[in-house]
């Protein structure tokens, strides 16, 4: 599973034009069940994904879909885990 950290990487003001764009690729991949969950920083200036496992070059060429990573407005902190507890309203989501 991966956690992602997205920080915009320029002004709020450039990153605007592609926030619908990003919202679609989020939530294209989100009824694919590529990604679990997903929300907006409280500072408006990011947010937090979280996919499910696969191998590091399909999470790449995922990403390399984003709007963000198109126009090069933010970055994205990559976070391996594996999963081992959930509250089980949640389990079913990593596979516990």
């Amino acid at each position: 599973m991966y956690m992602l950290h997205v920080s915009y990487s320029k002004t709020p003001a450039d990153v605007e034009p592609h926030i619908e764009a990003h919202r679609q690729w989020v939530a294209n991949a989100m009824r694919e069940g590529v990604i679990l969950f997903a929300g907006v920083k409280k500072s408006g200036l990011g947010g937090i994904i979280a996919v499910k496992s696969m191998p590091k070059m399909d999470l790449l060429k995922l990403l390399a879909e984003d709007s963000y990573v198109q126009a090069d407005v933010a970055e994205y902190q990559i976070v391996d885990f594996d999963c081992k507890a959930a509250q089980s309203n949640v389990a079913d989501l990593i596979g516990v």
